[in-house]
């Protein structure tokens, strides 16, 4: 049998790449030999977990003591070295050292931190104020619902919402605050709330000043992703089948790696027609980004058990 040449590239250039591009630190950065940085660092040692020819133990021991020592005293990861408040990366370092053996109170204390980070926006005050405003048909959603945001005590966006969710949807019951179940429940139906007309999920409102907003490739991804557990659903099957239309148009290699995952995870087949993740490399290489180079690796990882869990799924509201 020929090998897939797919999954050659990944063991040919993007693995390799990953390894040659860890800092002395033991974190990665977004581009090689610029600083390290949390959610670059999640996506390669996530990359490397699931890769069918494991790599070198000791790049991924020094990756997740990076993570461990980057972790703030109230539970919080910062996105970078340099500051002293948490954001939404949090999840992603809760999720990824969930596999990681030593690492249990690094995340019980980082999903605490998660649970207690509610959006300013929708504060019940805000609640009121936004019924009594006279553009409040321009952008209807349901306030009630709420999320994550990029940054604590912001507003709820569909990327960070979905990744907490993730994170929150793996762990065990030993580790989740009280509040867990509630949270899951709140920012599941502000996602459905969030879904564009017609399937899909831009980045944050479905409608902007009244006009149906557009859908984006990739918090569609992982909308779908924090969604998967009712795949029958009539808006998942609406999303599924809006990303699977626009596939043989992504010209981005990211997008590309994450949408393969995305279809993958729902057991549609990859069209023919798609470009591949190779001709899009010999484009431009990626660009020489870590996080384009870790995700091509995870969508050609087979199956994916780095997204599988046990949790049952949160009720809907």
């Amino acid at each position: 049998m020929e090998p897939d040449p797919e999954k050659s590239f990944v063991q040919e250039v993007c693995l390799p790449f990953l390894l040659r591009t860890q800092n002395a630190n033991g974190g990665w950065g977004f581009h090689a030999q610029s600083e390290s940085r949390v959610e670059p660092t999640c996506w390669a040692l996530r990359a490397l977990h699931a890769a069918a020819v494991p790599p070198s133990e000791r790049a991924m021991a020094r990756g997740f003591r990076f993570l461990r020592a980057s972790q703030l005293a109230d539970g919080s990861w910062p996105s970078t070295s340099g500051e002293r408040r948490g954001c939404w990366v949090t999840s992603l370092c809760c999720w990824l050292l969930l596999a990681e053996k030593d690492s249990s109170v690094s995340v019980a204390t980082g999903l605490q931190w998660l649970c207690r980070d509610w959006p300013r926006d929708t504060a019940p005050w805000r609640r009121i104020l936004s019924k009594l405003s006279p553009q409040r048909k321009l952008h209807p959603v349901n306030d009630s619902y709420r999320g994550w945001g990029w940054t604590p005590g912001t507003s709820s966006w569909v990327e960070p919402t979905s990744f907490a969710l993730i994170s929150l949807e793996h762990a065990r019951s030993r580790v989740l605050p009280s509040n867990a179940r509630r949270r899951r429940e709140l920012a599941t139906a502000m996602l459905y709330d969030r879904m564009c007309p017609g399937g899909g999920w831009n980045c944050g409102n479905p409608r902007v000043y009244g006009v149906p907003g557009e859908p984006l490739v990739v918090p569609t991804v992982w909308a779908l992703i924090a969604l998967r557990h009712d795949p029958a659903r009539q808006e998942n099957i609406e999303s599924v089948d809006w990303l699977e239309r626009n596939i043989a148009n992504i010209r981005s290699g990211g997008s590309l790696a994450l949408a393969r995952i995305c279809l993958d995870t729902y057991g549609r087949r990859w069209p023919v027609s798609a470009p591949t993740l190779r001709d899009l490399y010999e484009r431009n290489e990626f660009l020489g980004n870590v996080q384009v180079a870790a995700w091509s690796s995870l969508a050609m990882s087979g199956p994916s058990p780095w997204l599988n869990a046990k949790a049952a799924p949160a009720k809907a509201i």
